[in-house]
């Protein structure tokens, strides 16, 4: 699947860039994710069935709660393959910053599902935490749960290869309910185990409230991710330092300010205000604003780029005073 996702697509391999939305042309990064979305939702097809077969020879509440988890991730996983075609439509008339906030909102639906999960959990678990049950087919369950991390961790290594390449949010929201299933899987057989091979009843109850408890965490890995894209928080700080460095590599810019940055699905959109020479024609200012422009794409080809250029010498400041950080410096010319 990977190399699938791959195609000659040449990604960023800066271990310190990874992972971040507007590297790829947004066709290309579309392209990735559609593709890693339609295999998570055949995994989760997978999954369900499998585990919905031996619950039903076992009786395990630990099998139930995994099931729970990869019906959840199904979910998740369709809200994800809506998410990012839609995300990945061209902005128009009506959305002109596009639609790539919609990763942001299908992240959020996984948030709700992951905590209603792990609340059902913990009620399955109490249950049969007072009233311990023997586990049968211990061996078949176990078989299938081996299985299903096999199948599970084929998917993590596509989809963390596309997060890699496209900064999706969605897919990284997917994937994070997928490593929490991994895990609950190897949590499962440690307490078949335990409940099928010794007299600890209990183990397999205690696995389910491990469980729900990795949910409720996976829940608040997820939701922080959505909620930063959600409320517009600025790049990291080495992504607004590469941006501020490529724009003053020409030594006509005098400075750089006001810059502000967000991501929006496979989007970045970046504003700044270039100071100039007050000498300058607008001609000449807006070809050096053409080139900068065109260096920050070459680094960021899916961003939306606009740049403000502003006399050196100007010290009155304009905008909305609220929303502008970066302050204009004094320059004395002779």
């Amino acid at each position: 699947m990977a190399n699938q996702a791959h195609d000659n697509i040449q990604i960023d391999n800066d271990p310190n860039r990874r992972g971040r939305p507007g590297r790829l042309p947004a066709r290309d990064s579309s392209r990735i994710t559609r593709r890693i979305t339609a295999f998570s939702i055949v995994v989760g097809v997978i999954l369900i069935s499998a585990k919905l077969i031996v619950f039903r020879e076992s009786g395990s509440v630990g099998i139930l709660s995994s099931l729970v988890h990869s019906s959840l991730d199904f979910i998740a996983a369709l809200a994800s393959f809506i998410a990012v075609r839609y995300a990945a439509r061209p902005p128009d008339a009506t959305f002109r910053f596009g639609r790539g906030k919609a990763e942001g909102f299908s992240a959020l639906l996984q948030v709700c599902l992951i905590v209603l999960a792990a609340v059902h959990l913990l009620e399955e678990a109490a249950q049969r935490l007072t009233d311990p049950q023997a586990i049968t087919h211990e061996g078949y369950a176990i078989a299938v749960m081996v299985f299903a991390i096999a199948l599970t961790t084929w998917l993590l290594i596509a989809q963390s290869w596309a997060i890699r390449a496209t900064g999706s949010l969605a897919v990284r929201g997917d994937r994070a309910h997928y490593i929490a299933d991994m895990s609950a899987n190897i949590a499962v057989i440690i307490g078949l185990l335990l409940a099928s091979y010794t007299s600890f009843l209990r183990a397999d109850a205690l696995v389910g409230f491990g469980i729900a408890l990795w949910l409720l965490y996976t829940a608040y890995k997820v939701g922080r991710l959505a909620w930063n894209q959600l409320m517009d928080q600025e790049l990291p700080e080495n992504e607004r330092a590469l941006i501020r460095d490529l724009a003053l590599k020409d030594k006509r810019i005098n400075g750089v300010h006001d810059l502000r940055t967000r991501a929006s699905g496979p989007h970045v959109h970046i504003q700044m205000q270039l100071d100039l020479d007050d000498e300058l024609s607008l001609h000449q200012a807006h070809e050096i604003v053409i080139a900068a422009e065109s260096r920050m794409m070459e680094a960021y080809p899916a961003a939306d780029i606009m740049i403000h250029p502003h006399p050196s010498g100007c010290q009155q400041l304009h905008g909305n005073s609220v929303f502008r950080q970066d302050q204009c410096k004094d320059h004395n010319h002779s």
